[in-house]
């Protein structure tokens, strides 16, 4: 079986009727691909969330000599350690495959009153522009608390833009391992599958910390992630251009990083978050694009009279 229809048949393994789907170059330009795109930049309010089904066999990870390696997650960590921290809290280490990232944010919250609000297990909530998670636990603590568990993600690419740009939403199985320590939660990813190849690799773990002011908690996040490019990019060569990689990547990341700490923030607050709109039905994507087409061919044509109104008249 080659390749093509391997990645094929494992999209058809995982599919549910809102499933997020694996696009293609005779794709990406489609009137059906352009409505989406459309309504991701400029009505995202108007995008519905989904909870896509897991199709995993977890009897691997239910075993009970099972055991999550971190030390991946610990390699990056270190590589990242000697870049020089920027004045927004973040590093980068840029490979040919892939990012290394670092961020970490300080909130002037007590550390046991953030923890006891916010549930480290349920951080990937928090990461932006997720439409939704659907998670199994596959073991606890004598407390009840997630020590292991698997998640399936559904999120919007990311930057929105590159959903013009031939790049696919993301549908990626994460397993998940909890640490619940004294003076520190951590919780460490790692990518199982991606079954539309919207992701190679997006793995690290996000933790809340205790620091010496009592009055204070850190949030750290370290990951490697890897997703291929925007298939319009590949095309036109501008993967090619190193520099504008760079630029448009170390963006990306800033933007998300401010959104995902706001969520977190949100959360502890009592806030609620989440882009998108609960779920409404499988219509299909066409006549979901149709309800942003409209407004915006009303905008268009509203300016057009406004402008040819206020021409001089000859």
């Amino acid at each position: 079986m080659n390749s093509h229809n391997t990645v094929t048949n494992k999209a058809a393994l995982h599919a549910a009727p809102n499933s997020v789907p694996q696009g293609n170059l005779r794709s990406d330009i489609a009137p059906k691909t352009l409505l989406r795109a459309a309504q991701i930049n400029f009505a995202k309010s108007t995008v519905s969330r989904k909870r896509l089904p897991l199709r995993l066999d977890l009897g691997e990870y239910r075993s009970p000599d099972f055991r999550y390696d971190t030390a991946s997650a610990e390699k990056v960590q270190l590589q990242l350690e000697d870049v020089l921290l920027n004045e927004e809290g973040m590093r980068w280490i840029h490979e040919p495959d892939a990012v290394l990232f670092y961020g970490v944010r300080t909130l002037d919250v007590p550390y046991d009153d953030f923890v006891a609000r916010v549930d480290i297990s349920r951080v990937g909530d928090c990461f932006r522009d997720v439409l939704g998670i659907n998670t199994e636990v596959v073991s606890r603590d004598e407390l009840g608390r997630p020590l292991l568990q698997v998640e399936r993600i559904a999120a919007l690419a990311q930057p929105n833009y590159t959903s013009f740009l031939g790049k696919d939403e993301l549908d990626v199985y994460k397993l998940e391992f909890m640490e619940y320590g004294p003076d520190e939660q951590r919780n460490s990813m790692r990518t199982i599958c991606s079954p539309n190849s919207s992701t190679s690799a997006d793995d690290g773990y996000l933790a809340f910390c205790r620091v010496p002011d009592p009055g204070r908690t850190r949030i750290v996040f370290v990951a490697r992630q890897s997703f291929p490019l925007p298939r319009l990019m590949v095309l036109a060569r501008l993967d090619r251009w190193a520099w504008l990689r760079t630029v448009l990547t170390e963006d990306a990341y800033r933007r998300f990083w401010d959104e995902t700490v706001a969520n977190i923030v949100a959360r502890y607050e009592g806030r609620q978050i989440g882009v998108g709109r609960p779920h409404r039905g499988d219509r299909p994507g066409l006549l979901r694009g149709l309800g942003v087409a409209g407004p915006i061919v009303a905008g268009t044509a509203y300016v057009r009279r406004h402008v040819g109104r206020s021409k001089p008249h000859g």
